[in-house]
């Protein structure tokens, strides 16, 4: 029997193995629930003499407020106190139960299903909740000094991944969660840590917000140096860095609680006391919390504002089909005409509201089709509308060609330091420094024609956005041709995959690579992990390839394969991208990767280079956008016997 738990985080899970280590007396089996398989919600609180939850408290039993590993007695903690010291597991929802998932299902029935499945134990709790008299029950919550309180609709499904307006946090007193930036010695009794320099998220980039001060003992001063000091950075992680010469910069990946006075004018936090450190927490959705009439005043304001945004949405994301965004409108006919007179050299090219500097302009980079870099830009700041939902939100692979395609390239992670202020950006954090890097993160005809500029040709968008970058958003099929795979090879092999879709019930979109091979794009829900998702594409495709084994090779090398396909599921895994829609390729002729139905598969005139960024208007214009489903509601991967 398998049940899941998260962390004290609410806006993260922990694994099992996680929870172990830091709540020990929880890691027995879990007796507590009439199930074979199971994922709850909750949280788990340390609790004082009158049974309410004390965030202080479960800092000691973690030992997050100072050193671990055998010198808690010396800070002060000794285990048998941390021990001694109440726990529980308030469970507050169910996820997922014995084969089926409740993500769907309305909260009270969620909840009805927990209760009724919830065994007797002295660690863990169900978590009840008052359905009337709201306004009298939060004055009890007040009065005995609770945090506060989240009310939630009554018939909301579950959404994972982000912070839904159907749960809302209602505080008795300003809290906040805030992200360490960097540090300020002390001086005197405060030892080598005297302040904590913080930031919340703001447009996906980190902003400055104040410094914490108050609030540590010296053990708790202690522990936080020591994990700062691990996180060294030579340069600021501030998209606003304060001047402060004394400051210690780290790389952004603690998440602390405070309690404050309020916020200033200028949007700094006004004596601010160190609460905490939050388990397992994502930084990035660590953003400024308002009260109700606070966001909404401010959500009015930006709704005023428009397109006239100074910070880059780079977490912003993809809209419904059909639902106009003012930044992706296309470059006007007064804009490409000025990109047309502009002189080979190139010049400052104003286009949606900013300047892009442009170099090199005549540059040849599709020698077959006498293309230039004034041709690539004008593409792309004309395709924009209807390319830019699709990178949104997005971290991007960038493959490179300074000198054309006949000439050298490499890929491109790290955003350049001289990358404009305007560009989208995201830091995803990977398993070490050398896997973590900022990405740009295409919000603006003006980001595409930058990355034109820099003759970034092919743009090859993450599978995940980038505010969730471990759950993907779209399974993905790749058929990828062999030396001695012939078109009508791997025609055959796509309408295998279109005749297993129907099988199961699956939708997905396929298009043409825009060099030799086609994939296809599965939209799914991110409630799945990249492990899943590989598992299934490679059962679909195994099962694919079994009907012409003779056509499929499964060998990593292409010099193994002895020239056959291969069907490659290992796509679907993180930072591993596939070129986008309309994204055009490192090829002599400008060919694009074009969408296409699966009707078109029959079609004896298709090519997987038929369309080029001279042809794709028409095709457009003819067919519309086949690819735009892939942006709708995702949807679940059925089971495979």
């Amino acid at each position: 029997m398998r049940a899941g738990w998260p962390s004290t985080s609410r806006t993260t899970r922990s694994s099992t193995s996680d929870a172990a280590g830091y709540f020990p007396r929880l890691a027995a089996p879990p007796s507590w629930i009439s199930a074979t398989e199971a994922i709850v919600d909750g949280e788990v609180v340390a609790l004082r003499p009158d049974g309410t939850a004390d965030f202080s408290l479960l800092q000691d039993v973690t030992g997050l407020k100072g050193p671990r590993s055998g010198r808690l007695e010396a800070a002060g903690v000794t285990a048998r106190a941390r021990d001694a010291i109440p726990i529980a597991y308030q469970a507050f929802d169910l996820l997922y139960l014995d084969g089926r998932s409740l993500l769907d299902v309305p909260l009270e029935d969620r909840k009805r299903l927990l209760r009724g499945v919830l065994r007797e134990h002295p660690l863990v709790r169900y978590a009840g909740h008052v359905e009337a008299d709201g306004e009298a029950f939060f004055e009890a919550v007040r009065e005995r000094g609770i945090e506060g309180m989240v009310a939630k609709l009554r018939r909301s499904p579950y959404e994972p991944g982000r912070r839904s307006k159907a749960w809302l946090k209602v505080k008795s007193r300003p809290e906040q969660e805030l992200v360490v930036g960097g540090w300020v010695p002390g001086r005197g009794r405060a030892g080598d840590l005297g302040a904590l320099v913080v930031g919340v998220y703001e447009d996906g980039r980190l902003r400055f917000v104040g410094k914490v001060g108050s609030g540590f003992d010296e053990r708790t001063r202690e522990s936080l140096h020591e994990r700062l000091t691990a996180l060294h950075r030579p340069e600021p992680a501030f998209a606003d860095p304060p001047r402060m010469r004394e400051a210690h910069w780290v790389e952004p990946r603690l998440v602390i609680r405070v309690e404050f006075a309020e916020w200033t004018t200028d949007g700094l936090v006004r004596q601010a006391a160190y609460k905490g450190l939050e388990l397992d927490h994502d930084p990035t959705t660590v953003t400024r919390e308002r009260p109700v009439r606070d966001a909404r005043a401010a959500a009015e304001r930006d709704a005023r504002r428009g397109a006239e945004h100074d910070a880059p949405a780079s977490s912003r994301r993809p809209r419904p089909p059909g639902t106009p965004h003012p930044d992706f409108a296309p470059a006007t006919p007064e804009e490409l005409a000025a990109l047309e007179a502009m002189p080979a050299r190139g010049g400052r090219w104003e286009v949606s509201g900013r300047t892009v500097s442009l170099t090199h302009l005549d540059r040849v980079l599709f020698p077959a089709a006498d293309l230039t870099k004034r041709a690539l830009i004008g593409y792309y700041a004309t395709i924009a509308p209807i390319l830019l939902p699709y990178l949104a939100g997005r971290a991007l692979n960038l493959s490179r060609w300074p000198e054309g395609v006949d000439g050298p390239h490499f890929w491109q992670k790290e955003i350049p330091h001289w990358a404009p202020s305007w560009v989208g950006r995201r830091f995803i954090a990977g398993h070490t420094a050398e896997d973590s890097h900022t990405y740009v993160v295409a919000d603006s005809v003006a980001t595409l024609a930058w990355l034109a500029n820099q003759a970034a040709i092919e743009i090859h968008p993450w599978t995940s956005l980038a505010d969730a970058p471990g759950r993907p958003t779209y399974a993905l099929i790749d058929i990828d041709p062999g030396e001695l795979t012939a078109w009508e090879d791997t025609l055959l092999l796509a309408r295998l995959y279109r005749d297993a879709f129907r099988h199961l019930g699956v939708t997905g979109y396929p298009k043409t690579t825009g060099r030799r091979g086609i994939q296809v794009w599965i939209p799914v829900r991110p409630v799945y992990t990249f492990d899943q998702t590989r598992d299934w594409v490679e059962r679909v495709s195994r099962a694919v390839a079994a009907s012409v084994p003779e056509l499929v090779g499964w060998e990593w090398e292409k010099a193994a394969r002895g020239g056959l396909a291969r069907l490659d599921y290992t796509q679907n895994a993180v930072n591993k991208t596939l070129v986008g829609p309309y994204v055009v390729r490192a090829r002599p002729n400008a060919s694009v990767s074009a969408p296409i139905s699966w009707d078109e598969l029959d079609d004896p005139e298709l090519r997987p280079d038929r369309w080029t960024i001279e042809t794709i208007g028409e095709r457009l214009a003819a067919r519309g956008d086949l690819f735009r489903g892939v942006l709708g509601e995702g949807q679940e991967l059925p089971r495979l016997s």
